[in-house]
């Protein structure tokens, strides 16, 4: 009986085996064959004119270029001289007050892309208010 249980034993550990590598080599094809085609595309692919032209319409928000008054002149210049895809992420995550995944699926990006915009634009931000040229 001892003996019956062993080769049981054996063979479980080879089907196991068997089984981790067939997951690795499907798990690595399907990985590689995504990579190929990617189902989204970065904001920093997309041509800047398209932001400017597509405007967010929300209820209540007749004109978003108006939707932040500054009082500090600088702040206002900063913001003029960023990227219009980096002005619309920040106008439509603070003045429309819009969630991070209403955003991406709008601009049809990940909801990472919007996460490094804000973060690049408030670095420029921060950089322009310091006295810096606001460049990345």
């Amino acid at each position: 009986m001892r003996g019956n249980y062993q080769g049981r034993d054996e063979l479980r550990a080879r089907f196991t085996g068997w089984l981790e590598v067939l997951a690795y080599r499907v798990r690595r094809n399907y990985l590689r064959d995504r990579g190929r085609n990617p189902l989204s595309v970065s904001l920093d692919e997309i041509a800047e004119d398209r932001f400017a032209v597509q405007d967010v319409q929300r209820a209540g928000v007749p004109d978003q270029s108006n939707l932040f008054y500054f009082e500090e002149e600088q702040l206002a210049a900063a913001f003029a001289n960023l990227p219009a895809m980096k002005k619309r992420i920040l106008t439509m995550l603070f003045a429309l007050e819009m969630e991070p995944e209403e955003i991406a699926s709008e601009l049809g990006c990940t909801v990472q892309n919007v996460y490094n915009q804000r973060s690049l634009a408030l670095k420029r931000l921060r950089k322009a208010l310091k006295g810096g040229e606001g460049h990345d």
